[in-house]
């Protein structure tokens, strides 16, 4: 129940889910007359469409990724292992003919590359499978990756799994205990740039390991790579898109994510 309990509440302080709260607090409010619905209901709206505006969002990711590319070096140095965070991936269940790369599958493929480089003698493919429906055929999200990667070229024996993490805070525990079990005393930590920040200060705050960030699956070009603003750009920018609601929403939930981590001395 806690765990369905952290994934429920922060969805309200989203921006959709508390816009459409400020928005329902308004109109009953004026309902009975009070005065303050009017500006609640305006507030749910402006909410909404700020967060949604191309402009705001990317400035929120561009905060996150600049730091991630801060974060990983231009040589990756040699580790005792890959590991790539789950996300990413879709599993082999009907009408798919096998395991599917979504958004953030840029994860795996960078795990796999830096194998190829010879970085690490062993990946490790993490993820358990989160589900709240009954009956779930899916097995954890470790297992597809293997799968994957193993489809990809990867011999089975360099493949480490940790299939019972939940999130990233269980990732850092217990990929930490494999690890001490295992002698290791470097990894690569690969995960998408936006989650970084968070996932690399509770790495090293949890696993007891040496941690080298290699971030990926960046949302956006650099500023300096953007190009320069135009009166149909800027215009654009100003107007609410559903895209950009999302990646607004990926970015607070990181803020909001290391602040709950902080708290609980987690990162």
């Amino acid at each position: 129940m806690g765990f369905l309990l952290s994934k429920l509440l922060p969805l309200l302080l989203y921006p959709l889910g508390l816009g459409l709260l400020l928005q329902l607090a308004g109109q009953g409010a004026q309902a009975r007359g009070r005065r303050w619905g009017r500006w609640a209901s305006a507030g749910g709206i402006s909410l909404v469409w700020l967060m949604a505006m191309p402009l705001t969002s990317r400035q929120l990711i561009w905060g996150l990724e600049e730091q991630s590319a801060a974060l990983t070096p231009a040589v990756v140095p040699r580790a005792d292992a890959v590991v790539v965070l789950g996300g990413g991936l879709r599993p082999a269940l009907a009408p798919r003919r096998g395991v599917e790369v979504a958004e953030a599958g840029d994860r795996l493929l960078t795990g796999l590359r830096l194998m190829r480089q010879g970085k690490a003698p062993l990946l490790v493919a993490s993820g358990a499978r989160v589900s709240f429906t009954s009956g779930d055929p899916a097995p954890p999200e470790a297992i597809w990756a293997r799968d994957l990667a193993e489809e990809l070229g990867l011999p089975s024996n360099r493949i480490l799994l940790n299939p019972g993490s939940r999130t990233t805070a269980e990732e850092a525990r217990d990929i930490g205990r494999i690890g001490r079990n295992r002698g290791w005393k470097r990894v690569l930590l690969v995960t998408s740039a936006f989650h970084m920040p968070r996932a690399l200060a509770t790495f090293r705050q949890r696993s007891g390991l040496s941690v080298v960030p290699v971030a990926c699956d960046y949302q956006l070009p650099s500023r300096t790579n953007f190009g320069k603003p135009t009166a149909g750009s800027l215009a654009k920018s100003l107007l609410p898109d559903a895209e950009f609601l999302y990646l607004s929403t990926v970015a607070l939930k990181e803020h909001i994510g290391l602040a709950a981590y902080r708290l609980k001395r987690w990162s």
